[in-house]
Parts: structure tokens; sequence; C-alpha cells
């Protein structure tokens, strides 16, 4: 059977309460010079997204909106192999001036870590 592959509305952080709870009680962190994972165990049984791309650091929006849709694409192929976390992506300075192709490898990069942080502290 084939796992759903889709990004509906069960694998979004949807509201301030959901962030609030992933700052509040972050149990992994993975970061890099231009992005911060940070996650928290959720009682669901798959994984949820929630994106912090803040103008601050990406100025322009068609910036934003392509950081955008390659975290969303990169976590909608990966999230069968996730563990079951609440996971917000904070973009810092200079994730911007990245091309698509060194995004998805940094993006790679930080949800294997991240997965294996997560496994690690649940074992």
């Amino acid at each position: 059977m084939v796992a759903n592959q889709g990004f509906d509305r069960s694998l979004r952080l949807l509201s301030a309460s959901d962030y609030s709870r992933v700052f509040s009680s972050t149990s992994v962190k993975s970061g890099c010079p231009q992005a911060l994972f940070i996650a928290s165990p959720n009682r669901l049984d798959h994984p949820r997204l929630g994106l912090v791309i803040a103008r601050k650091h990406v100025k322009l929006a068609v910036h934003r909106n392509r950081l955008k849709r390659l975290i969303r694409e990169s976590f909608r192929l990966r999230q069968a192999q996730m563990p079951s976390l609440d996971i917000v992506v904070l973009a810092r300075r200079g994730m911007a001036e990245l091309d698509n192709t060194a995004v998805s490898l940094m993006l790679e990069k930080q949800w294997n870590r991240l997965c294996k942080r997560a496994l690690e502290k649940t074992t």
C-alpha cells in the first residue's frame, strides 16, 4: 500500500497554540546557518509542519513563497519516514540566497538530523 503523499490540513500546524506548544516544549533541535528546525513530539500518528519565514530575514515575497514551496515539498516526500513530531522551520538570514538545489540538499540533511535526534530521545 502506498502512503498518502499529499499535504492536507492534518499535516500542518494551523493555530497559534500549535506553534506555542512547539516553541515552549522543544525537545529536538537541528540547525544550520540558513535555518533552524525545532520539534516536539505530538500524540498523532504522523508529523506536522509549521513554517516561520520572516520578512526580516527573507525580504522579497517571491523568495519567501519559493522557500515555503520547497520546504513543504521536501516534507511531503519525507513524511512517511518521519516520527510523530510537530516541526517548525525558521528561516534565517541567507536562506533566500541559496538556489533550489542547495535548499533541497540542506533540507534533506536537516530532516535526517532531526529524525535521528528524535529517535535518540525516544530510546
